[in-house]
């Protein structure tokens, strides 16, 4: 959406830049203010510093476009690595997708059946942290069943 609001300035202020960049802070701070992930909260930060640029571009006249511009290119790079973490965090924690679409499921061999009890993605999903013995450190002294065999 910047590609077509980027030609909109005034004088040396890309008022179509920051009217997007409003938008998506107030998507971002709604967002982290309505889920519990921390990364959006980090994203809304970003963002309302994004904001800050673009007021101080307009109130210290001296500031040069590529002090600007450097701002905006190392927030960028922070947002890109936020939102980076926050999907790496929770590929590695083992969450499932939130959406099971077919566009994203592995596709099976017409000769191999379904199980309906397994994972979209067609193999089982273990808990980290298991013993030698097949059962979690948590769950040493419940009468947890080992792990199944593949």
């Amino acid at each position: 959406m910047s590609f077509y609001t980027h030609e909109l300035r005034l004088g040396t202020f890309y008022a179509g830049d920051a009217a997007v960049d409003v938008l998506m802070t107030g998507v971002f701070v709604w967002l982290a203010l309505t889920t519990d992930r921390w990364w959006l909260l980090v994203m809304s930060g970003i963002m309302v510093l994004t904001l800050l640029v673009y007021v101080s571009s307009l109130v210290v006249p001296d500031l040069g476009p590529y002090a600007v511009i450097s701002a905006r290119v190392g927030l960028g790079i922070l947002s890109s690595l936020a939102l980076l973490c926050g999907a790496g965090e929770r590929w590695l924690a083992g969450e499932r997708a939130v959406s099971d679409r077919k566009a994203w499921v592995r596709q099976r061999s017409a000769g191999q059946g379904h199980d309906p009890g397994a994972p979209a993605g067609g193999r089982p999903i273990r808990p980290r942290g298991r013993r030698a013995g097949g059962r979690s450190a948590s769950l040493a002294g419940s009468a947890a069943s080992p792990r199944p065999s593949t």
